[in-house]
């Protein structure tokens, strides 16, 4: 017979379907089951439409599966709101469902409550079924609520001996083609992706979605490019800059840049964030960049270069989880390029240490994930 946790790990997974396309809502699925059998499923597929638990309530219809007495299973405490869409706790006291159990509560203060209502109308109520793995699923969501800031994931390629480069500059490609795809499923599913000027001179890069595997089940979620550049040294033309790609950038720049460049960039429709430097820097302040970004509802940022712009997330401790892919090459040299810059570590006892971390191999390729 099956258990909540396995109908709560399917719920989990179909909530990751949606995975890039819901912000600034959490990724929920749901589950209904009756007679120890799923009778029907749902997931939120994007901010607007219908939530989780009114899909599987739906897809019940259309199957014409009697659901009176039923159990759902909830990725998230259901919400007892009216937003763009009216309250899940109703939907699931209209439909006769008898028991709901819910993996995580909802944080968010508009939202949360929804596990009280149901019991208020006699409804069995289980909650913390696979929590930890429900949390993670939505730790975007979760740290936005605290925080107001994106979540950010550093992510890089490099060879054994960690660079990411040649000494001449030569860095495509490190690693395969499938751990490259896989790189593809961090843009998809964040809101934003970062890099500096040097990477997108050295490397011109799309910084679009461009797998498929990594968007299934919904559209691609193309996030916002965002390039650091405190002077002004990309150029107009530069392929980061291209008007024709889907989304939109954005130069993160200073007071330093040229104004004559600045205006260009700006009638490209490129937007220009002028921010001051940060404390004995010439650069950007990147807390002050978070926060400008959280004020728009940016839950997730993915940075992606290269060794200046890693070293300096990570010595302002802005980081909150690292994808590193690892290449079994060994480039060598005292000038090749390293994977992270910045000041770092005095001692190996101060080092960065990850925690929960996971090993996946992509053929040859190793990808090592872990939170800070």
């Amino acid at each position: 017979m099956p258990t909540h946790e396995q109908h709560m790990l399917r719920a989990i997974e179909l909530a990751e379907r949606a995975l890039g396309n819901t912000s600034p809502n959490p990724l929920v699925g749901a589950v209904i089951v009756r007679a120890n059998k799923i009778v029907a499923e749902g997931w939120h597929k994007q901010a607007g439409l219908a939530h989780a638990e009114v899909a599987a309530i739906q897809d019940a219809k259309a199957k014409n599966q009697n659901i009176e007495g039923a159990t759902i299973y909830v990725s998230l405490e259901p919400c007892c709101h009216h937003g763009k869409t009216p309250p899940c706790t109703q939907a699931i006291i209209d439909a006769g469902i008898s028991q709901v159990v819910y993996a995580t509560s909802d944080t968010n203060n508009k939202a949360s409550g929804g596990a009280e209502v149901l019991l208020n109308a006699g409804i069995d109520v289980v909650g913390g079924i696979c929590e930890e793995q429900a949390k993670h699923t939505n730790r975007f969501f979760f740290h936005y609520l605290e925080h107001k800031t994106p979540y950010v994931i550093a992510k890089f390629a490099s060879s054994l001996d960690g660079r990411t480069a040649t000494r001449t500059g030569n860095s495509q490609w490190i690693t395969g083609k499938q751990a490259r795809a896989q790189g593809h499923v961090a843009r998809q599913a964040v809101d934003a992706i970062v890099i500096g000027a040097q990477t997108a001179i050295n490397d011109q890069p799309q910084l679009s979605v461009r797998n498929a595997n990594a968007h299934k089940h919904t559209q691609a979620a193309h996030p916002l490019r965002i390039v650091l550049d405190s002077t002004g040294r990309v150029p107009l033309d530069n392929a980061v800059f291209n008007p024709d790609l889907p989304a939109s950038a954005l130069l993160v720049t200073t007071e330093a840049i040229d104004k004559n460049h600045k205006q260009q960039l700006i009638d490209n429709n490129v937007e220009v964030l002028t921010l001051p430097c940060a404390n004995n820097s010439t650069h950007p302040d990147l807390k002050l960049l978070l926060k400008t970004l959280g004020e728009r509802q940016i839950q997730s940022m993915l940075v992606e270069g290269g060794a200046h712009v890693h070293g300096s997330f990570l010595d302002s401790k802005l980081v909150n989880e690292v994808w590193a892919f690892i290449a079994p090459m060994i480039i060598g040299g005292r000038e090749a390029l390293p994977s992270v810059g910045g000041i770092g570590a005095d001692l190996l006892k101060d080092a960065l240490t990850l925690n929960n971390t996971t090993v996946e191999m992509f053929d040859a390729d190793l990808l090592i994930k872990g939170t800070v």
